[in-house]
């Protein structure tokens, strides 16, 4: 209670299911106590505000978002700076975006959404855990689930399934 709020948004851009989500995020924040809960979309300019806050929410959504933010490097140097005594916590692409580098989100996901089958120039996430956070993985269809099977046996990486509801706590 009494916190101040963040919900990064970035990976929400108007028009998707969880851009309309916000508002809902918000509401449950409100409603158990928090003092202040901002909808923020990162920018160049504004990443030095994520301070001003107790909590970061990085809402789900598309991960090329969170990538291209992460682009600036004061991004992840500043979340770094807010971990020393706030609370991130990552939902879907707000937790993918946490991984080293969200190249094989694209390989295991390609032809599920067209979101996936763009090619990127940088995959480069914010190396802030060692694990590969695969969520929403009691909704993956079949072919996603071999996929990722498959590009665990290929390449020894393990890829840590997290089904709705489940979470990683990690102290950084």
């Amino acid at each position: 209670t009494n916190k101040k709020i963040m919900i990064l948004s970035n990976a929400a851009p108007k028009g998707t299911g969880n851009y309309i989500a916000r508002d809902n995020v918000k509401d449950n924040f409100l409603k158990v106590g928090a003092s202040q809960v901002d909808i923020v979309d990162i920018t160049n300019d504004n990443i030095a505000s994520m301070l001003d806050y107790d909590v970061i929410y990085g809402l789900g959504g598309d991960p090329y978002y969170l990538i291209e933010i992460n682009r600036n490097p004061k991004f992840r140097e500043t979340l770094i700076n807010f971990l020393k005594n706030g609370i991130y916590i990552g939902e879907s692409a707000g937790s993918l975006i946490l991984c080293d580098d969200l190249k094989w989100v694209y390989i295991t996901k390609k032809g599920s959404k067209p979101k996936y089958d763009i090619e990127l120039d940088t995959y480069a996430g914010l190396n802030l855990t060692d694990y590969k956070i695969f969520p929403h993985w009691n909704k993956v269809k079949d072919d996603v689930k071999e996929k990722v099977e498959k590009y665990e046996n290929e390449t020894g990486i393990k890829i840590t399934k997290l089904n709705d509801g489940e979470y990683i706590t990690i102290n950084y």
